[in-house]
């Protein structure tokens, strides 16, 4: 899981891009607006990122009601409703009253509104919550709020009713109540909450709460404007809803909708802001008031019906054009998926060069290889305007992807979409001709080739190109691919994918390989977080597990990719990453790793950013340049203080252990020692939860010693049992000594100094083997500082298309 600071810089160089290119914080530079037209960097265009459905923040009548507001009330009333509130107040809830024919109250905004009733409706030590993954960012705020030793708040994969199903039945059994908080209509997409199952389950568990956010669904849909939810279920008495006015309604505000009076008296006596946060203006109250009578007029029906044509309309258009709609709702909110951030970018970039203002949807709204451009229906719009949108997008859809590399497959691919030939109608219809939508072949003569097994791939070319890195050589590779095969545990069972692109006259320009693996979701995540998600996993093993497809494998560390920076890379990374997905897609695997890449290379950086992926930080890794031969220059080589440690911890008492080393062609060793070595690493692996893995194969160590390059350091005490007390795995690469595996008795990590001196052990096999560099790998930081190693900093970027895992380890995150 990235870190809060990766998640911030992510997220700051993706607006911070977005506002470069000058398709966010804007500000409208009319003298007066019209709702229709908006002038941008002095061009004026049609608005299509308004979420004023109905268009009725320039009504006449609620212009009216905001002037006649001030000139009674003034411009505030600067009171705590907990002591009194404006004159207005009393009329406006009296009509959302009868608008919704249930008991109200009003909150400045919607996201005040959650925080004034969720930490009164939930009892944290008696009632559980589930809240949906995409409900609205306000909503989880206030949930935050509610806390305690004994609160349960879980996350549930989107709109999947059936796991709430079981969530809600085994939760009933020991909680009081179970909350679910969801939206009514989901302001990205467009989609909307499963409204049928939601009433079943509240018909058929009398412990189950419903807490519905209907802030898009409000005043465009049903019967005086009550929105989506109140329309398909008309109030129940286990549900609230929160809805707001500054959509569809035309003014600013929020309102809370509860079955009883008593619920509403106790949320507006003891909600946070409804005793300390200011309430409504009075100019704002009265523009209400003036909506408040439209809405309950026959005059909304014919509003709400001129909006139904201007969406019906719009979704005739998209699917004459078959353009990629993300999901096929009658609400005003359409999502074109364009997959790549880049290439979202581009085409709003377009759309604002031909007249047309609509919305960037990238990361963290959506995850980051799902963005797209999302733009709303008003009645500002005419259904000529909605015509020519459609048909701009359909235009301009084939030349973006061409000029930035994807393909309508790849988006397809991204949002799970059903296939659907290469080429759209839209470019037929509008006479688009000879552009490449898909582009396979490299525009400079690259080429790619693509090798599951590594006994297909050069041996002298590979170990020359990354054969100095790690422990990936042709020879390295060759043991993983016989070691992770055939094993009992599916996370111990591999699939290997090499890639190598070319130059026109043959030179290598990339080269690097995959693994296809099961991984745990919070391989990353903060020690804390992995011991409450192996808790889980005691009940259910495969909670926060998915199939990855990754650089490099978790039995590898270094830079598993050779770049040469001097041809044509970013081409190289394309065709690579192209074929990547192809793989990923097969495998039907939704998340893609490139990891151990070295950090602060801010042209990779961009490359990848643009492509989707989020960036993240991994542990240092830990090297050693040796240039000395023995003691005296080994300590020489050390600072001072590092040197006296040296000397006390650790060559004091050297003579405390007998080491044997095992290599490939020594007497096999017995199956007891096999066993025993097993355990010891067991040991280590059960303590070390910053980096969480799954256990590696029983015959590891068994199998290396049948393969060159791999050697066991084994630590006996002097005068103790006939088992070891620790053990090394290491590999001898051309240049580079690099232990990967250990494993150790507890108890005499501190009464003998047995870690340190199985770090010792290895510089000295270092130095028997004439290896210069000596790469100790992640893990123990300080200890590997203190013989002399260097950290190395890289990072990992992920792109997926499944958000969930990395939510929950958030929230268990939050939780503390």
């Amino acid at each position: 899981m990235p870190k809060t600071t990766d998640h911030l810089d992510t997220l700051d160089s993706m607006i911070t891009e977005a506002v470069h290119r000058g398709l966010m914080h804007h500000t409208a530079e009319d003298e007066v607006l019209n709702g229709r037209i908006v002038t941008v960097g002095g061009r004026e265009l049609l608005n299509f990122g308004s979420c004023s459905y109905l268009g009725l923040e320039l009504d006449p009548r609620l212009k009216a009601g905001a002037i006649d507001a001030v000139q009674r009330y003034g411009t505030q009333f600067s009171s705590s409703r907990a002591y009194m509130s404006s004159p207005a107040y009393a009329e406006l809830e009296g009509l959302f009253e009868r608008l919704f024919g249930a008991p109200v109250v009003l909150a400045p905004t919607t996201s005040l509104a959650h925080i004034s009733a969720l930490p009164v409706l939930i009892d944290p030590d008696e009632d559980a919550v589930i809240f949906d993954q995409q409900v609205h960012s306000s909503v989880q705020t206030a949930l935050k709020l509610v806390r305690g030793p004994k609160a349960h708040v879980e996350l549930l994969r989107h709109n999947r009713m059936d796991l709430l199903a079981e969530r809600v039945e085994e939760l009933s059994r020991t909680r009081r109540k179970v909350w679910y908080l969801a939206d009514g209509l989901y302001s990205m997409y467009g989609d909307t909450a499963p409204m049928g199952e939601l009433a079943r389950l509240l018909t058929e568990n009398e412990r189950f709460h419903l807490y519905v956010d209907d802030a898009h669904g409000m005043s465009w849909h049903g019967r005086r404007g009550r929105g989506f939810v109140l329309e398909a279920l008309p109030h129940h008495p286990r549900m609230v809803v929160a809805t707001s006015l500054a959509k569809a309604f035309g003014v600013g505000g929020g309102v809370l909708v509860f079955p009883d009076a008593e619920l509403r008296r106790r949320v507006k006596t003891c909600g946070g802001p409804m005793i300390f946060s200011g309430p409504i203006q009075p100019p704002s109250l009265g523009a209400a008031i003036a909506s408040a009578r439209l809405h309950l007029t026959d005059e909304l029906t014919a509003l709400q019906v001129r909006l139904q044509e201007r969406m019906r309309e719009c979704n005739r258009l998209l699917a004459e054009f078959d353009l990629p709609l993300v999901s096929n709702s009658e609400a005003p909110i359409r999502f074109i998926g364009m997959g790549q951030p880049k290439v979202a970018f581009r085409m709003v970039e377009r759309l604002m060069e031909a007249g047309f203002f609509t919305n960037v949807a990238m990361f963290p709204a959506v995850p980051m290889k799902r963005a797209g451009v999302r733009f709303t229906l008003t009645l500002h719009q005419t259904l000529d305007d909605v015509r020519r949108l459609v048909e701009a997008i359909a235009y301009h859809l084939p030349a973006v992807l061409a000029e930035e590399g994807s393909s309508l497959e790849s988006i397809h691919r991204a949002f799970d979409l059903a296939s659907r030939p290469a080429a759209p109608s839209s470019a037929r219809a509008l006479g688009v001709q000879g552009l490449e939508l898909t582009v396979r072949q490299a525009r400079s003569g690259l080429r790619l080739a693509h090798a599951t097994t590594i006994q297909d791939v050069s041996r002298a070319e590979w170990d020359a190109l990354l054969g100095q890195r790690g422990t990936f050589t042709w020879e390295g590779l060759r043991f993983l691919e016989e070691t992770f095969r055939d094993q009992p545990q599916e996370a111990n069972n591999w699939q290997f994918h090499y890639y190598t692109v070319r130059d026109v006259d043959g030179t290598p320009v990339l080269a690097t390989f995959f693994t296809e693996a099961l991984w745990k979701d919070d391989m990353l995540a903060s020690a804390r977080v992995s011991r409450q998600v192996e808790e889980r996993r005691q009940a259910d093993p495969a909670f926060l597990t998915s199939r990855c497809l990754a650089m490099g494998s978790l039995l590898t560390e270094g830079n598993h990719l050779y770049l040469d920076r001097t041809r044509d890379w970013q081409e190289a990374m394309r065709l690579l990453l192209e074929a990547v997905e192809e793989s990923q897609e097969q495998a039907g695997i939704k998340t893609l790793v490139l990891r151990d890449l070295p950090a602060g290379d801010a042209e990779l950086d961009a490359f990848l950013r643009g492509r989707g992926f989020v960036g993240a930080a991994m542990p240092d890794s830990l090297a050693i340049e040796r240039t000395w031969q023995d003691d005296e220059g080994f300590l020489q080589a050390l600072s001072p203080k590092a040197r006296y440690h040296q000397r006390r911890e650790v060559l004091g008492w050297e003579s405390a252990y007998r080491v044997e080393v095992l290599r490939h062609g020594d007497p096999a060793p017995s199956r007891e020692l096999l066993d025993h070595l097993y355990a010891l690493y067991r040991n280590v692996k059960a303590t070390n939860l910053d980096l969480n893995t799954f256990d590696l194969p029983e015959n590891l160590f068994e199998r290396m010693l049948q393969h060159p390059g791999w050697e066991l350091i084994l630590l006996y005490l002097e005068g103790g049992g006939a088992l070891p007390v620790g053990v090394g795995a290491a590999y001898v690469g051309p240049e580079q000594y690099c232990p990967m595996v250990i494993g150790l008795d507890y108890r005499y990590v501190q009464s003998h100094r047995s870690y340190r001196q199985s770090l010792l052990q290895a510089l000295r096999r270092s130095v028997a083997n004439g290896k210069r560099r000596v790469l100790f790998g992640m893990g123990a930081s300080l200890e590997k500082r203190r013989f002399g190693a260097r950290p190395q900093s890289h990072v990992a970027y992920v792109q997926t298309s499944d958000l969930y895992p990395q939510a929950v380890l958030a929230q268990m995150e939050a939780e503390g």
